[in-house]
């Protein structure tokens, strides 16, 4: 009786910290569509055709495919497919929406939040009450900001779901039963497949479980066997989109971050403006409308060829073959400069926590079976009115990323010393405090990742930040259970 009466509890708990997850969703009166948004659905939606998966008829008032902006988001599945956008993910946006509108993804993105946070926290803080628990997991949505990343229809939130699993997988897999870690793999190989920024967290988080092994002298072979097959997975699933496209006649091109990065610190415009009489690089071309921002070089949609989206596919093959020779160029006539705007870069990355960015309306997707959605979306969502407290929930965002990240600093100093008659509790080394080093060099990863090579932008860091107070609330959680049983 009294394992059915927590069953029903822990079900009542779940049900409300979703609710709370999707409080942004309801203060927005909508899932948050971004422009990224509609690049996923039409990636989702060539797959589907592919598969020949029947879908709802597009809607009347659709207008010529010509003006699509799937073209000015780079995927164009007539002349070349972008992998920009991941037709996995895509592929569950469209399907989970044929089956139950806009607010079916979300509703299952924050559901599984929901489930891995707290079967992350069962590990990481045991002695905590189910109560306590579930607070964390909820304060995690609202005020971590999870919540926000988890009703938004992009791969964002999977990030942080991604570094949970791996810490999970690398740290607790012996305590974790067998169909608990078919669920950490599951998610892990998800998020990969979802977003091809979260292959270099993997990589990393790999190398720094297995420096971690070698210096604590306790190698963690089978976790580290089982975050390689992660790995592979979902490698594999990636090369494997690019095969089919490749396979049915397509060309699939990958777009210049790496050069759009460099044009945007402006140290690629310098060695071009000194090199184009001598070197005519196609993407000499927008020099004269230099500086750019990575975003108006990759995406800007104004036609006329003003961006690398608008070109056509063999200008685009083009564009991306002369991507290394331009960025080595740069590094080799203006490398110091360009070290230091990277540097600079990583570190405003690491301290630029928020969703300010989702401010950004989607385009009126006209063309595609997303468009009622989206014209309601332009029209009478709180970010389309302004009623959306998007600095505020940035706030919160960055003071809990912040007040996480000096507990932890303060209590890596505590726990790392001696035990002594004033100081009888002593938790290093131990699974949690391991953990917590994984998942803090995964995010500042994340943000020398984005900010070196992507570009600066809050939702970048943010999307991570929530793992920092989680961690640290675990700690403590454990710390005080600890000290209660000494002072017994």
């Amino acid at each position: 009786m009294t394992v059915a009466r927590w069953k029903r509890t822990d079900l009542l708990f779940a049900f409300v910290a979703l609710l709370l997850f999707l409080v942004p969703a309801a203060i927005n009166r909508s899932p948050i569509l971004y422009p990224d948004s509609v690049g996923y659905f039409q990636a989702g939606k060539a797959a589907a055709s592919a598969a020949h998966i029947p879908l709802p008829a597009a809607h009347p008032a659709a207008a010529p495919a010509q003006s699509s902006p799937a073209a000015a988001m780079g995927i164009n599945t007539e002349d070349g497919v972008s992998d920009a956008r991941s037709v996995y993910y895509g592929t569950a946006f469209i399907l989970s929406w044929a089956v139950a509108g806009l607010w079916a993804l979300p509703v299952l993105q924050a559901l599984l939040c929901v489930v891995a946070i707290y079967a992350a926290l069962r590990h990481l803080a045991p002695a905590a009450p189910q109560g306590v628990r579930w607070t964390v997991v909820a304060a995690t949505g609202l005020i971590g900001g999870a919540g926000i990343f988890a009703t938004t229809l992009m791969p964002d939130v999977f990030a942080g779901l991604l570094i949970l699993a791996l810490a999970i997988i690398a740290i607790y897999r012996p305590a974790v039963s067998r169909l608990e870690l078919f669920g950490w793999l599951a998610l892990g190989v998800a998020a990969i497949l979802f977003h091809k920024s979260h292959l270099l967290l993997a990589l990393g988080m790999f190398c720094a479980l297995l420096l971690l092994g070698l210096v604590t002298r306790r190698p963690r072979w089978a976790s580290l066997g089982l975050i390689a097959l992660l790995i592979a997975v979902g490698g594999l699933g990636q090369v494997a989109f690019s095969m089919a496209a490749r396979h049915a006649g397509l060309t699939v091109y990958s777009p210049p971050f790496l050069l759009a990065r460099v044009i945007g610190d402006r140290t690629a415009e310098q060695y071009l403006r000194e090199t184009c009489a001598q070197t005519p690089y196609a993407t000499c071309r927008f020099v004269s409308r230099m500086p750019m921002t990575e975003n108006e070089f990759l995406w800007s949609g104004d036609g006329n060829a003003s961006s690398f989206a608008s070109l056509s596919a063999a200008e685009k093959a083009q564009i991306c073959s002369e991507q290394w020779p331009i960025v080595l160029g740069t590094l080799r006539t203006h490398g110091l400069e360009q070290l230091g705007k990277s540097v600079a870069g990583v570190f405003r990355q690491i301290a630029s926590v928020g969703v300010t960015e989702y401010a950004v309306m989607p385009r009126d997707a006209t063309t595609t079976l997303l468009h009622p959605d989206v014209a309601a979306y332009r029209q009478d969502s709180g970010i389309a009115t302004q009623t959306m407290p998007l600095r505020l929930l940035s706030s919160l965002m960055l003071a809990s990323y912040a007040l996480g990240g000096v507990a932890l600093a303060v209590l890596a100093v505590r726990l790392s010393r001696r035990a002594s008659d004033t100081q009888p509790v002593v938790l290093w080394p131990t699974r949690l405090f391991e953990a917590t080093l994984l998942v803090v060099f995964a995010v500042l990863l994340n943000g020398a990742v984005c900010g070196a090579i992507s570009g600066v932008f809050d939702r970048y860091q943010g999307r991570v930040a929530w793992l920092i107070p989680l961690f640290a609330l675990a700690i403590l959680i454990q710390l005080r259970s600890a000290n209660a049983q000494s002072a017994r």
